[in-house]
């Protein structure tokens, strides 16, 4: 028995002294591990790994849960455990205290195990050493730094969202931020069929708009148009379209880049692509949103400025088609339509609200924040609406309260001026002002219902279901409204525009004949009644007294069929 004992014990000690003897240390070449403090390590590992590659991939399978960041130690434990570090002072690996493991598993265990995965059994506390000695030296970690409560609560909030790993909190942004791949909301068909939605409809919005503001630039912003108000319309009209325009050529650019350029962005703490956040970290995401917040809202301010020249005009009519009127507030029309929506797109910018949405990618505000949403795109566009709807009814209104024509004047008096009415230009522009609030009610109306829902749609799911979902159309519809704007008001001012250039350049088809001339004919067949010539001798009633006339009346004679004859 002793001798089979002193056996044993000579077996491990020979053990130990040969992997002291071939356990040699090299550089540490995993690049999760490079920075971690120390540079030197030794193989086999505590996991018995052999090679610096086996212990690389192993550690790629912890990636998410160190992105995840349920432990600050989490990534000195891991690589302690799998890279330990090495010294020629003492043979054995030095790996992590008990205590650092312990206080890795109180954190990242609930984690794990919400995930339905279990702790690895190479990660077992009780495997390491209980302190660190002069018998068994280890790491124990520089210890958990107190998180605030924001921190904590940032933290406990993305584990509550919907798919909990596709959530990665961010300490110094303080929100919980999305992997650009991840599956949130929406599925890989979903949006690969809002991709080409949003395509097919920018670029038609793009070519109508520019092809709309082109010719209104060919022909002068007021062509067609009267003076007074309905001209100032007519030229905020043609401004809309150049906003539309651009605003159309923001979606062309998120098209033509694609959505991981132009909706991702890498975190500097992260290895993977997260959906873009601040859209001062990607240039593409940046131009996206400047064209598509700055020139969208300045589109419906410039609305607001058509709808109050209609309103002017039918109020006050021109009652001279050629007498100039110089518009007074011109000025301060143009600070407020371009103004407005330039501090706004700042203050977005300062606060660093630009992010992405997941269908498509798209770089605006509000995407990923509900009170950014509300704040920043709901109110002003409300505001907007309003406005134009107010100037609206109040046009409306003045036209079908107008007087009737006054009845023909009598005999003889003096007929009085006709009161001035709005002429054709002014109506169409009334016409198209209500066709444009109908897509903008709709735009705002989509906003609206995915404030109210969002929170829901990202809660994780209950024990009932999975929960409610977004209606897929609504969004599609959104796209189809932003893009139809534009089309409406292209073909609005450029129809007639159009017309015009097309007959400037060709020219008219058919001579056209003048008028005939009128026939000449003599002089006395067109010679008046009182110009004739007449003989006073004949009718006169003074006669000398030497002559006596007497004059008779002429005689009448009737007949019974009511004629009378002279």
């Amino acid at each position: 028995m002793m001798k089979w004992c002193l056996g044993v014990v000579l077996a491990v000690c020979a053990r130990a002294l040969a992997d002291a003897a071939v356990r040699t240390c090299e550089p540490i070449k995993v690049a999760m591990c490079r920075d971690i403090g120390y540079n030197q390590t030794g193989m086999p590992n505590l996991a018995r790994h052999t090679l610096q590659a086996d212990a690389d991939v192993t550690l790629q399978t912890f990636s998410p849960l160190v992105q995840y960041g349920c432990s600050e130690q989490l990534h000195l434990f891991l690589c302690a455990v799998y890279v330990p570090m090495c010294t020629d002072k003492v043979a054995l690996p030095i790996g992590p205290c008990r205590s650092l493991c312990e206080a890795v598993h109180a954190r990242c265990f609930p984690v794990l195990s919400g995930f339905g995965f279990q702790w690895p059994a190479e990660l077992d506390c009780e495997l390491f050493p209980a302190e660190n000695n002069h018998e068994h030296m280890c790491m124990e970690g520089p210890g958990e730094r107190a998180a605030g409560a924001g921190a904590a609560a940032g933290e406990a909030a993305c584990r509550r969202l919907r798919r909990a790993p596709a959530w990665l909190w961010l300490r110094g942004a303080g929100r919980c931020a999305q992997y650009c791949d991840a599956e949130v909301l929406w599925e890989a068909g979903e949006r690969r069929a809002a991709e080409v939605w949003l395509a097919t409809w920018a670029a038609l919005s793009f070519a109508c708009t520019l092809a709309a503001a082109g010719a209104a630039l060919a022909c002068g912003a007021g062509a067609g148009a009267g003076v007074g108000a309905g001209g100032a319309g007519e030229r905020a009209l043609v401004l809309v379209a150049l906003c539309r325009c651009a605003a159309a050529a923001g979606w062309g650019v998120r098209a033509a880049a694609g959505r991981a350029a132009a909706g991702c962005a890498q975190d500097p703490a992260s290895t993977r692509m997260l959906l873009a956040h601040d859209g001062l970290a990607n240039p593409n995401c940046a131009v996206v949103f400047l064209l598509l917040y700055y020139f969208g809202l300045a589109a419906s301010v410039w609305w607001v400025v058509v709808a109050g020249a209609w309103r002017a005009a039918v109020l006050r009519p021109t009652t001279l088609p050629g007498a100039p009127r110089h518009d007074r507030h011109s000025s301060l029309l143009q600070l407020a339509a371009w103004g407005v929506p330039a501090a706004l797109a700042a203050a977005v910018l300062v606060t660093r609200d630009v992010d992405a949405d997941e269908l498509t990618g798209t770089c605006f505000v509000g995407n990923q924040s509900s009170k950014s949403l509300l704040a920043l795109v709901i109110v002003p566009e409300a505001i907007c609406l309003l406005l134009g709807g107010v100037f609206l009814a109040s046009g409306l209104r003045a036209v079908l309260r107008r007087a009737p024509p006054p009845p023909p004047p009598a005999l003889l008096a003096p007929a009085p001026a006709p009161a001035p009415r709005p002429d054709q230009s002014v109506l169409r522009l009334g016409a198209f002002a209500a066709l444009y609030a109908a897509p903008s009610a709709c735009i705002l109306a989509t906003y609206v219902y995915e404030y109210l829902w969002r929170d829901a749609w990202l809660a994780a799911p209950g024990a009932q279901g999975s929960g409610p979902q977004p209606a897929f159309w609504v969004f599609l519809f959104r796209i189809f409204a932003s893009q139809i704007l534009g089309v409406m008001v292209a073909v609005w001012i450029g129809t007639p525009r159009l017309k015009a250039l097309w007959r400037r350049a060709v020219g008219p088809r058919k001579p056209v004949k003048p008028p005939p001339a009128p026939l000449a004919l003599p002089a006395h067949c067109y010679a008046h009644a009182h110009t004739l010539p007449r003989h006073t001798h004949k009718y006169s009633t003074y006669r000398p007294p030497s002559h006596h006339y007497s004059y008779r009346k002429p005689r009448h004679y009737h007949y019974s069929a009511g004629e009378t004859i002279l």
